[in-house]
C-alpha cells in the first residue's frame, strides 16, 4: 500500500514568529497576575499548579524569612502562614500583637526599675506623700509573681559596703554640673582637707559654683599605696588566665621598700582610729577585706573590726595568735528548752532546774567529741586485729576524720564566714597584720604589693585621690518606648561617707531622683551585721567628736537602735523629701 508523501512545512517569516511569541508571553503574564490577585489560600512562594486553571505560577517567590516593614504586611503574612488560627490563640499571635501595639499591652514593664518609678512619681507629684506611698504598688513580675509596696522614710540605712560606681538619674537636668574652674577646684580641695562643711545661706548666683566645688569635695578619698599604672581597687577580682607578673615580683629590695612605707601608713591610720580622729578605714587585700571602725560607730563601745571572707585555717591562726573572733552571721544553737515547752509537758520549771542540770553547748561538744573519739579508736583497733596497718588507710586517720567532721568548714569563703574582732583583740589583729604577709599576694599581677588602705581622714603617706565625674543625657527603654533622662555618674573608690555626701548634695538641687549603686561584692556582708546598743546615743557622738563630721554624717554613723538601720542598698529613690530603697541584705 502506498504511503502518503509528507509535504514540506510552509516557510514563516521571522517577524511572524516574534509576533506569536510576544502575544503568548503577554497572555501568560496577564493570567499569572490574575491568579496571584485571587489566590489567597496558597502559601507564599508556592509554585504548584493553580486549583482552578491548572497553570503553574511563574511569579517571584516571596522570602518566608523576610522582615515586613509595615503592620499591614505582617498581618497578611500571619494570616497566610497560619490559616484557621484564632486571634490570640498562639504565641505568634501574641508576638505580632506586641509588635503592632504602642502601649505595651502584651509585655508589661516591671515598675521596680528606676525610670518607671521616676515616671510614676512625676505623674503623681501633685498628690501628698501619704497617698503616694499607698498607691506605689509595683506590678507583678513574671519571675516572682508577687507584688511589693514601697516604704518611704526620712532617711536611708547605713551602708558599709564599698562602691565602685554611683549613678544618679533624674528627669530634670543637672544644670550646676559642668567643667570645674580653677577657683572651684581649689575650693573643693581645701574644704575636704580642712573638713569644712558647706554653707546653705549663699547667694543664688554663687550656688552653682559652690555645688560644683562640693561635688569635687564629695568624690575624694585618701589612698595608700598609690601606683597609677597598677589597678589597686578593687583588689579582689578575676585576673584571667593570661596575667603578667607584678613589676616587683623579682625585685626584693623594691618589695621591702613598699612594705616599709605601707607599715608606716597603716600605723598612722590605726592610731588615728584609736584616738577618735578617724571614724573608719578599709584594708583591701587580694583575698580578704578588713573594715576598722572607731568606738561609738554602730553602737559599739570599743574599737572593732570586721574581716571577710575567712577560712577555718585563718580562724585557727587567729586563735593561735590570741585573737578572739566571733561570727555574728552564724546562728547560735539554743540547747536549753524553753519555758513554754516545759509548761506544755506539765513540768514545773523550778523543779526541773533544781533536779536536772542543764547542759551547755560546750558540754555537748565535749560529749560529741568523746563519742567520735571512741568510734575512731574502735576503727583503729579493728584494723590491728585484722593484721592491717593503719598507715595503709590514710582516709581513716583520726586527725583527718576530725577535720572533715567539722561543720565550720562549710562556711569557708562564704558570706557567713565574716568574723568580728572587738576590744583588745583589735590591737592584736593590728599587730598580726603589721608583722605578717598573709594579706600580700605571692603570685599574679598583685604579687609583692601591700594591701590598699582607703580612708576619709588624712594619714601619713596617704595620697589624695578624686573620683571621676561624668554627666549628660541618656535614653532608657521603658516598655516599647524610649524615655530621656539626665544622669550624673561618679566612678572610683567610693566610701560610705562619699555616698552620703553625694546624696545630700543632689537632694539639695533635684526634687526627685534615683540612685543606682554598684556594690563591691566581697564587702556586701559588712552591712548585714546587726547593730550593737552597748552605749547610748549621747556616748556614741562624744567618742566621734574629734572626727570633724558634719551633723548629718554624725547621725548617720551613730545609728544602731534598729536592725533596719543597716542594709546594703542596691537602688535608692528620693521624692518629696522621702527615701525608698531596695537592699541586698
Amino acid at each position: 500500500m502506498d504511503q502518503p508523501v509528507p509535504s514540506s512545512p510552509a516557510w514563516k517569516k521571522p517577524s511572524d514568529v516574534m509576533k506569536v511569541r510576544l502575544k503568548g508571553k503577554k497572555r501568560r503574564s496577564v493570567s499569572a497576575s490574575h491568579h496571584q490577585a485571587n489566590a489567597k489560600a496558597t502559601l507564599p512562594g508556592s509554585q504548584g499548579p493553580d486549583a482552578s486553571t491548572g497553570e503553574v505560577r511563574t511569579g517571584k517567590r516571596r522570602n518566608p524569612f523576610g522582615h515586613s516593614s509595615s503592620a499591614r504586611e505582617r498581618k497578611r503574612a500571619h494570616s497566610e502562614i497560619l490559616p484557621g488560627e484564632t486571634e490570640g490563640g498562639s504565641h505568634q499571635n501574641k508576638l505580632f500583637d506586641a509588635l503592632d501595639t504602642e502601649a505595651g499591652e502584651v509585655f508589661q514593664e516591671s515598675s521596680t526599675s528606676s525610670p518607671a518609678i521616676l515616671n510614676r512619681i512625676k505623674s503623681e507629684s501633685d498628690t501628698n506623700l501619704t497617698r503616694l506611698a499607698q498607691s506605689e504598688e509595683p506590678k507583678a513580675t513574671a519571675d516572682t509573681g508577687q507584688s511589693k509596696s514601697l516604704t518611704w522614710k526620712d532617711s536611708y540605712p547605713v551602708d558599709w559596703c564599698l562602691k565602685t560606681r554611683v549613678r544618679f538619674l533624674s528627669d530634670s537636668p543637672f544644670t550646676w554640673c559642668g567643667t570645674l574652674k580653677t577657683n572651684e577646684e581649689a575650693a573643693g580641695l581645701s574644704w575636704f582637707t580642712r573638713g569644712t562643711h558647706h554653707d546653705e545661706t549663699i547667694p543664688a548666683d554663687e550656688k552653682d559654683a559652690q555645688s560644683r566645688s562640693r561635688l569635687h569635695q564629695c568624690g575624694m578619698v585618701w589612698v595608700h599605696p598609690s601606683l597609677p599604672w597598677v589597678k589597686l581597687y578593687p583588689r579582689i577580682h578575676n585576673e584571667g588566665k593570661q596575667t603578667r607578673p607584678s613589676f616587683v615580683a623579682n625585685d626584693k629590695d623594691l618589695q621591702d621598700s613598699l612594705l616599709t612605707s605601707w607599715c608606716e601608713s597603716f600605723r598612722s591610720l590605726f592610731h588615728q582610729l584609736r584616738a577618735g580622729h578617724c571614724p573608719y578605714f578599709y584594708l583591701c587585700g587580694y583575698q580578704s577585706t578588713v573594715l576598722f571602725r572607731a568606738a561609738g560607730v554602730g553602737g559599739f563601745k570599743h574599737v572593732h573590726a570586721f574581716l571577710t571572707p575567712t577560712t577555718k585555717g585563718l580562724r585557727e591562726l587567729f586563735k593561735a595568735e590570741g585573737i578572739e573572733v566571733s561570727m555574728p552571721l552564724v546562728p547560735s544553737k539554743d540547747s536549753t528548752p524553753s519555758q513554754g515547752d516545759n509548761n506544755e509537758n506539765g513540768i514545773d520549771q523550778e523543779h526541773s532546774n533544781s533536779h536536772q542540770p542543764v547542759k551547755t553547748e560546750e558540754d555537748e561538744d565535749d560529749d560529741e567529741e568523746e563519742f567520735n573519739q571512741e568510734g575512731d579508736d574502735a576503727a583503729s583497733s579493728w584494723l590491728q586485729s585484722m593484721g592491717l596497718d593503719q598507715q595503709s588507710f590514710p582516709t581513716l586517720d583520726p586527725r583527718r576524720v576530725k577535720f572533715q567532721r567539722d561543720e565550720s568548714i562549710k562556711l569557708d569563703n562564704r558570706p557567713q564566714s565574716l568574723v568580728l574582732i572587738s576590744g583588745s583583740s583589735t590591737q592584736a589583729l593590728y599587730n598580726f597584720l603589721l608583722n605578717s604577709d598573709i594579706m600580700i599576694a605571692p603570685t599574679g599581677t598583685q604579687a609583692g604589693i601591700p594591701p590598699t588602705l582607703l580612708s576619709p581622714a588624712p594619714f601619713e603617706g596617704g595620697t589624695l585621690t578624686a573620683s571621676k565625674v561624668k554627666s549628660g543625657k541618656l535614653q532608657i527603654a521603658v516598655g516599647n518606648s524610649m524615655q530621656g533622662c539626665f544622669h550624673l555618674e561618679v566612678t572610683g573608690p567610693i566610701l560610705p561617707s562619699n555616698v552620703h555626701a553625694l546624696t545630700q548634695l543632689v537632694s539639695s538641687s533635684q526634687e526627685r531622683f534615683s540612685v543606682n549603686l554598684s556594690n563591691h561584692s566581697p564587702t556586701i556582708m559588712f552591712s548585714a551585721v546587726p547593730p550593737n546598743n552597748a552605749i547610748s546615743l549621747r556616748d556614741r557622738k562624744s567618742k566621734l567628736v574629734n572626727c570633724n563630721l558634719s551633723p548629718e554624717l554624725m547621725d548617720y554613723f551613730t545609728k544602731g537602735e534598729d536592725t533596719d538601720d543597716h542594709a546594703t542598698i542596691q537602688e535608692l529613690v528620693f521624692a518629696e523629701e522621702k527615701y525608698s530603697w531596695t537592699s541586698l541584705t
